[in-house]
This record gives structure tokens, sequence and C-alpha cells, in this order.
């Protein structure tokens, strides 16, 4: 099963509320909208979910239909027999199942500073974590209980050991927007969409404002409802908000409830109206805060706390805010949201400060009423509008979720400013050490970056090579292979660590599409293709269990994953952080112990480090002795046991590599 290159097509399992009206329907459906923008990769399955009391979608265009359509493929596959490649699951934590060999959970995180106990549980299940915002993700990471193994009674850190991703939602545009008759008897009008509940923090957005502006002719819209669209509901609330409004006193100022299912247009119509001044928001905390995106990429001021997801888009690239910053203070959330496993009563939000909320309102009203201000005020707003529809345009954000859910380094790429080759070795194959090394020089001349070749163990052959000899033989001979790269890396001086044995080749073009990689893809840990002399495959891309080789594509997140210890490309600062464990000897697990390169890997899941690949690279493995079969690399003795009779001649690549090397 590939995503490039492959013929087969992973089938993938969406399951999560897509029909209905809901924020987190709306994180189904992009992730849907996602995946469809690569049919070429995944085969979709659909398992629709219920979101609380909210509301379905009644809409009968394209998209419904086609989910339709393969809601009743997915029941027919699955009562088939059929299973699942990967599942992506849009949801809380609680409800993340093992439902396919790759599970994603895709999640709009908290709203809070932690996540609960439970759903550090339930993420490390998963392979990987997708989240809404910076915010979910920062509290994903830094969340940490001290808990105790029921079975040994040890105390250990729970923690989410699995990645965490962010990928922001996208903006929308239409063809047309229909028009929307507001008929607002008021000059100048707030607009601001909650739903009624303590999160929103809806009630003191309007009382803040009716104090405000409590004999002025300014209006605030508020669409809202308390569950769902319905006709109950909107009585319940327009009864609640009527009882309300009466405790508030005497006003010239008005308020406006807008109750009802609208669809994406009207919403946007909405931001878009000529009688919609400004937007205004005082949640205690946003997983994202679509509603605030929405009225951002369309153009109005924006009034918010300054805390939480809706800085992803409320602050630029730059760090420069562009939005009314509502000061706030953080302390821990009230008794009546404490939702056992979900919301934890010792964690914090957000609480806007009452006058800095008045202060922003007035001072953004002012600014728009003014006109020697209010022209430079559009000219703003209209500029980060179209600053944000580039930013977080359909096609960027379907791009990324999708390299998210493929594996692909969400890090920022880093230029390589100079590379470290750590060679260990005890000297028994100095002929083939000194063609890597050779090779080593020969590929370095195609780029223009310094690099060192350090050779650890027994240097005694390659002293006149060109190498930084670090010569502890005892260590070589004792079989501390571990140890060894150790020895190499503490006298490395460049960005880069390449650790590699001491029976490799690099082929000439192996430095320039490396550096080529680096400048597009971001890495802490990396490897390539090792192809041994007859062109099959040594341990370059395989699972822990079970021991196998997997595609060069196999999704880089998955925490079964391990590199050989033969090939590991390391960033300086991260090796530093993951040394190799020196007390491991070659050959570790004849004595029923780790080897060097399991531990390595295990160490670097459990600290959230990817373990990237470029398949676009390669490197040989000069050791005939190897042979590759049934997704396994076994030594050919071996092989033959077990029935394999025929060996592959050596590859016609692998011999015009050792020519160029060879040459003086």
């Amino acid at each position: 099963m590939a995503f490039n290159g492959g013929s087969v097509k992973k089938k993938v399992i969406l399951k999560g509320p897509l029909l209905t009206r809901s924020g987190y329907g709306e994180q189904a459906r992009f992730a849907l909208r996602s995946l469809r923008s690569r049919e070429d990769l995944f085969e979709i399955y659909i398992q629709p979910l219920q979101w609380g009391k909210t509301s379905w979608i009644s809409d009968m265009d394209e998209e419904r239909v086609w989910i339709d359509e393969t809601i009743e493929k997915t029941i027919a596959y699955i009562q088939s027999g059929g299973q699942f490649d990967m599942s992506i699951q849009v949801t809380i934590p609680n409800e993340f199942e093992k439902l396919a060999p790759i599970n994603i959970g895709y999640t709009a995180g908290i709203e809070t500073t932690k996540v609960a106990h439970q759903w550090i549980a339930k993420a490390n299940e998963m392979q990987k974590i997708i989240v809404v915002s910076q915010h979910s993700k920062q509290v994903f990471q830094n969340t940490e209980y001290q808990a105790q193994d029921s079975r040994t009674g040890q105390v250990f850190t729970l923690k989410t050991q699995v990645p965490v991703d962010a990928v922001n939602y996208p903006v929308k545009s239409f063809d047309s927007l229909p028009d929307l008759e507001l008929n607002l008897s008021t000059e100048f009008n707030f607009l601001t969409v909650a739903q009624s509940g303590p999160r929103k923090n809806l009630h003191n957005t309007i009382k803040w404002f009716i104090e405000e502006f409590r004999n002025e002719d300014v209006g605030l819209v508020v669409k809202s409802n308390i569950s769902k669209n319905s006709l109950m509901d909107r009585e319940k609330l327009f009864s609640d908000m009527q009882g309300f409004l009466r405790q508030q006193g005497e006003r010239q100022c008005k308020v406006y409830l807008l109750h009802g299912d609208m669809t994406d247009e009207e919403m946007h119509s909405l931001y878009n109206s000529p009688q919609i001044h400004a937007f205004v928001s005082l949640p205690h905390g946003e997983g994202f805060g679509l509603p605030l995106f929405e009225a951002a990429y369309s153009g109005l001021p924006v009034i918010t706390t300054g805390w939480s997801g809706q800085l992803d888009f409320l602050v630029d690239e730059n760090g420069r805010e562009h939005f009314y910053n509502v000061a706030f203070d953080l302390q821990q959330v009230q008794k009546e949201v404490v939702w056992d496993g979900v919301i934890t009563a010792d964690s914090m939000w957000a609480y806007p400060r009452e006058q800095s909320a008045k202060q922003q309102m007035r001072a953004c009203y002012e600014n728009l009423n003014n006109n020697e201000i209010s022209g430079i005020e559009h000219i703003a707003l209209e500029r980060y509008a179209k600053e944000l529809a580039e930013r977080f345009s359909a096609e960027r954000l379907h791009e990324q979720f999708v390299n998210s859910v493929i594996g692909k380094s969400m890090l920022k790429p880093e230029p390589v400013t100079g590379i470290s080759f750590c060679i260990s070795t005890n000297g028994a194959k100095s002929d083939k050490t000194e063609l890597e090394i050779k090779s080593i020089h020969k590929t370095m001349q195609s780029v223009d970056i310094p690099y060192e070749v350090i050779v650890a163990g027994n240097t005694t052959p390659f002293t006149e090579m060109g190498i930084v000899p670090v010569h502890t033989p005892e260590d070589a001979d004792n079989g501390l292979l571990a140890k060894l790269r150790n020895n190499a890396g503490e006298v490395a001086q460049y960005d880069v660590m390449v650790f590699v044995d001491d029976d490799f080749i690099f082929p000439e073009t192996w430095a320039s599409r490396f550096v080529e990689y680096s400048n597009t893809q971001g890495w802490e840990v990396t490897a390539n293709k090792i192809l041994l002399p007859d062109g099959g495959r040594f341990w370059d891309r395989a699972t822990m269990n079970p021991h196998k080789l997997v595609s060069y594509d196999h999704p880089s997140y998955d925490n079964n994953l391990y590199q050989t210890g033969g090939f590991w490309i390391m960033r300086k600062n991260t090796y530093e952080q993951h040394k190799w464990d020196s007390s491991i000897a070659i050959n570790a697990e004849k004595q029923g112990k780790l080897n060097e390169d399991i531990e390595m890997s295990l160490r670097m899941h459990k600290n959230g480090v990817i373990l990237c690949f470029d398949m676009e690279n390669t490197v040989w493995h000069n050791d005939i002795s190897y042979v590759e079969m049934n997704q396994l690399t076994l030594k050919k003795e071996i092989a033959e046991k077990n029935g394999f009779t025929f060996f592959p001649p050596i590859s016609r690549n692998f011999k015009k590599v050792i020519e160029y090397v060879s040459i003086e």
C-alpha cells in the first residue's frame, strides 16, 4: 500500500459528525474535502456520527449526495468483511478507538490550559493527533500527570507521546451571496456569534455592551442558539434573553436576536452586510474560533480576548496583532463547566476584563466613526483580509492536512550549514571503509558546505585520508558500537550529524540531493534508502513489531517504526538531547536485550521526534552477505535454511558506484 508511486490507494475510514451543524461537523467536512482533494491517494469510507443535540444539515448539494453514496458503500464494504488501512476520527479523544493499523485522532482540542488524563491515555493509542490550532497543540504537549502503574506500582509521568500537528481551517469563498434583509434601526451595529453557555461568555458580552452604549444609537446582533436551531430552542432562548435584558434597565441601544439554521452563504452575507460594522466575542477560550475567523477574513474589525486558538489568525506571521485585544486573567474554570474526562477542575481559562472589553469596543466604535481614521482602518482591514485569504487558502490547508495524514513533516525546513560524518569501526573492513571515506569526499564536492569525516574506534588504517580520528580501539574491541557513535558525536562540530557504519557507499549525487531535501523538508531525524549490492533493501524503513520492511512512504509518525543504526541522520541539537545509550553492546538482542537502534527509535517516539525519510536519495550497504526476502533482510545462510536458493547478481548501478568511487 503506497501513498505515492503505488497503484493501490490507502483505504481510509473517516469517522465523524459530517452531517451535523456543529464545530466538529465543520471539522469533519474539512477533513473530507482535504481527502477528496487527493483521491489519487485515498479510497474514502465514512462512518457518520451524531453530535450532541445539534441539528443535521439538510442541503442536497453535490457533496451531500457524495457523502450519502459513500456511507452506503461503507456499509456494504464492512458487511463483506472489508478492512481499512487507516482511520481518521473526528471527535473528542474519549471516543478514539483502534479501527485500523494506522489511526489518527482529529480533535478541536481544548479551550483551557490542560487536557484530561483520559484524553492523554486515549491519544497515546493513536499514531498521531491533529488539532486545529497551536493553542490546542501546546496544551496537549505541555500537560503532564504523575500516574502509577496498577500492575507494578511504579510511578511514571503520563504525557502525550505521539506526534501532534496543528492544521487550521481554510477560508471559504462564494461566487455570490444572498441579500439579507436585517432591517436594523440602529446606525452602528456590532455582531456576535455564540452558542448560549458559559464558555462563550455571552451574558457578559451583552451586559458590557449595554453598559458602554446604553444611551447611544448602537446595536448588537446576537446570532445564537441553546443546542439546536428548532422552534422550541428559539422560544426558550428568546424567553431567557428577554428576562436577562429586562434586568439591564432602560436603554436606547438595542440587542437583536438572530436564531435558526443559516447556510454558509447566509452567514458570510451577515459578515458582509453594510449594516454590520464590527465583530465582538469575549470567550473564555477557543479551540480555533471559527466565527471570529470568518469575520476577520470578511474584513470586519474584531474585538476579542487575546488568548487561545484565535491568535493563530488574529496575529500575523511577524507577530503583529490585527484585532482589538481585550485583556484577561487566567483563572480556574467555573465549577459548573467541569466535565469529567474532558474539562478538569484544576484547568484554567481566560476571564476577559470588563473595563478592557468596554474600552476596546469603544475604541473600535470611535475609530470607525472618525472620518480621518476610518479610511485608514478600512484599508488595513481589507489588506489583512486578503492576507488571510492567501495564508489560509483552501488549497494550502487541504495540502497541509494531507501532508499531516501521510506523514510529511510539518517542521520548518532548515538549511544545512555543515555535515559531520561519524563512522564507527573496528578496522576489520578497512578496504570497505576506505571506499566509504572516498565516497564521502567525492559526494561533498557537489555542494558548497563544510564537512568533516570523524572515524571512531580503530582509526590507524585511515589517518592519511583526511579524517578526524577518535582513536578508541578498546571500545571497538569490546563491541561497544553505541559508545563509538557517541565518541564521534562528542567532537562533531556541524549542525548535521550522519551516523554510519563502516561499510557504506555514498553515491555522487547523495550530498546535493540531501541539501535539496533539507531546503524543502523540515526534519530532526531522517534517513533514506539503503540498498544492498544486488539492489535489494537493507533495513532502511521497517517496523519493530512485526519486524518487517514497509513501504518508503509509510507514515513517519507511526511509533512502531524503527531506523537501522547503520545509517542515522540527526540535527546536532537533537543528538545532544538523545545520545546513543553507550552501555548497549553490538548484537544486544542475542542477550535478550534491545539493540541500540531499537532503543533509540523507542526513545525518539517517546519524546515526539518523527523519523523522517527521503525516498529520493540512496546509500549502498557494501555487504554481499545479505539478501532481501519477503519483507525481511536476512543473512544469506539464514535465507538458504528457509528455502531461498536463488540470489540476485550484483546490480549494474552498484558496480557503477564502485567504479566511480575507485577512480583516483
